[in-house]
């Protein structure tokens, strides 16, 4: 199955669109903007995104993990009742949905306290969780599911890829159903992650209600501030959160597990694998970026000859969410189907086009100077 126009053509007609837009315009569009012309174009954005995007998505999150904690207990209690194991595979997808919109806010709270690592340990190229994790369940250690102590390990150990793990690898579902120590063990680990991710999510959502610093100050720039002292260092960091996102959907997810071809497609690095919700949660993802990007609404804050920008920024983003929904297959099968990873190859080049347009010329437009980002290159 072959994207239509060819995933090969997909660049060359991105900077074709680039240059005719940009001869047409004289350039004018893409000229920074001077301080004065910034902080008018950014005004409010702050509080549009803290309202439209942010206090929605973490507040799913607290929602989602909630029900995924009693899920997981109730699961535990009777680990042979198939319906109880079907609601907690039904709320850790949700928890994976609601996560992935979370994610993309990679400033404040999430990056606090490690929380981002505690949540979900990726990427993780050399394999860490798997190892410790199997260390923990051969282990079966009980005084590490004291909060204390389970606080204490290691950030792979803690959070959503290591339910996932516990739940799946290893014929986990027969060994709980089966209700012999090492299940029993894995029930009780989970339902210890469980909690930490609820408690994760309750924090992160108190974070940002609007007696706290960083949701006071995002939606109310002012040069008193700790934080955000402008609205151009507002609009810095939303631009920064959805370029990153761009970043870590391509290069960090999608990317290493394709390889350079079928035969070095490597499935196992995709995140989730194992509980098959790997494309429901790139998709979520996807989504969450372009909420994030309707709800900044920078296409009002550009001139009319460089709107075109904040437009095509929306339609590359629709495009990769139709090349995930056209796979047939699970991701980590389809990155080594000849056909299914051309839809894959497909998205990631849009993932690239779609961040070159937010760096390289919405962030000018708006007079904002993204700098050096440190995932590149990881």
């Amino acid at each position: 199955m072959t994207p239509p126009g060819g995933a090969q053509r997909v660049l060359p007609a991105f900077a074709a669109m680039l240059a005719a837009v940009a001869l047409a315009a004289g350039c004018a569009g893409m000229r920074p903007a001077d301080d004065d012309a910034a902080a008018a174009a950014t005004d409010g954005l702050g509080a549009r995104v803290l309202r439209g995007y942010i206090r929605p998505a973490v507040r799913d999150l607290h929602r989602d993990t909630a029900r995924l904690a009693s899920a997981l207990r109730d699961y535990c209690a009777r680990p042979r009742d198939t319906s109880r194991r079907t609601e907690v595979e039904l709320r850790l997808g949700d928890v994976a949905g609601s996560w992935a919109a979370v994610e993309v806010l990679r400033f404040g709270p999430l990056v606090e306290q490690n929380r981002l690592e505690q949540f979900f340990f990726w990427p993780d190229p050399r394999g860490v969780l798997q190892r410790q994790m199997r260390g923990v369940l051969a282990s079966a250690d009980r005084t590490l599911l004291e909060e204390a102590k389970f606080r204490a390990q290691s950030v792979a150990v803690q959070g959503l890829p290591a339910l996932e793990y516990v739940l799946h690898a290893d014929d986990a579902p027969l060994l709980i159903a089966q209700g012999g120590e090492a299940g029993r063990f894995r029930c009780d680990y989970a339902v210890a992650v469980g909690a930490s991710l609820e408690r994760l999510a309750g924090e992160i959502e108190s974070a940002w209600d609007e007696p706290a610093v960083f949701a006071r100050e995002l939606a109310h720039p002012a040069p008193e501030n700790l934080v955000y002292r402008s609205s151009g260092e507002v609009a810095t960091e939303v631009l920064k959160a959805l370029s990153t996102a761009l970043h870590v959907a391509r290069d960090q997810k999608l990317q290493p597990a394709l390889g350079e071809a079928a035969d070095s497609a490597r499935g196992a690095l995709l995140p989730l694998h194992r509980s098959g919700l790997t494309t429901r949660y790139l998709s979520a993802g996807i989504a969450a970026m372009a909420r994030l990007h309707e709800a900044a609404r920078f296409g009002a804050a550009l001139p009319p000859g460089s709107r075109w920008i904040d437009t095509g920024i929306a339609e590359e983003l629709e495009r990769v969410q139709q090349d995930l929904d056209a796979l047939e297959v699970p991701m980590d099968r389809a990155v080594a189907d000849a056909s299914q990873r051309e839809l894959l190859v497909h998205a990631g080049l849009l993932l690239a086009n779609a961040r070159a347009m937010v760096d390289e010329y919405l962030a000018p437009a708006l007079g904002v100077n993204l700098g050096f980002n440190s995932l590149d290159g990881d």
